[in-house]
């Protein structure tokens, strides 16, 4: 059901699960998403390190109004 939805909106499913990866572990030595200013540090830095493991920028699609 999951990579079904996954699908459909465009996205590989080992990409989201590797966005997943980087987001928890990014919780996991102290970040959050609380405050806006704090959203927007932690989604860049999220970016940066797909971008560094080749996947795509799991925040494009939304910023670019497709979500």
């Amino acid at each position: 059901m999951v990579i079904a939805i996954l699908a459909r909106g465009g996205r590989i499913f080992l990409h989201h699960l590797a966005h997943l990866a980087v987001h928890g572990f990014l919780h996991l030595i102290g970040y959050d998403h609380q405050t806006d200013s704090d959203a927007e540090a932690m989604e860049g830095l999220e970016s940066r390190i797909m971008a560094l493991m080749n996947m795509p920028d799991p925040y494009l699609a939304r910023d670019a109004g497709d979500v």
